[in-house]
């Protein structure tokens, strides 16, 4: 019997007491994460081929700005939330535009 562990030898009942199945043994709690908001949700939807590009060209300034790992999602949310510093006039005039395009 080689590359065995150095284990001492144990008799037949330190064996069977030695597990710990059924037994409420108080564990550590562990920290919770902390909580990040609401999960994402994967959805769909269309853009042109030049709001495509607009959003690469956001990418790679910021990328060459030193801002790494930013995606297309990380885009758009800022561009969603930048939506809350407009008007609602000024938002409707936005979505008349885009339809346009």
């Amino acid at each position: 019997m080689r590359n065995r562990a150095n284990t001492p030898p144990r008799d037949e009942a330190a064996f069977i007491h030695g597990g710990t199945a059924g037994i409420d043994i108080k564990q550590e709690e562990k920290p919770k994460a902390p909580k990040t908001g609401s999960k994402a949700k994967p959805v769909s939807i269309s853009l042109a081929e030049e709001n495509l590009s607009a959003i690469d060209d956001v990418i790679r300034r910021e990328m060459q700005s030193g801002n790494h790992r930013v995606n297309r999602s990380d885009v758009v949310r800022a561009a969603v939330m930048g939506l809350g510093n407009l008007s609602k006039a000024d938002i409707s005039e936005l979505i008349k535009k885009a339809k346009l395009k």
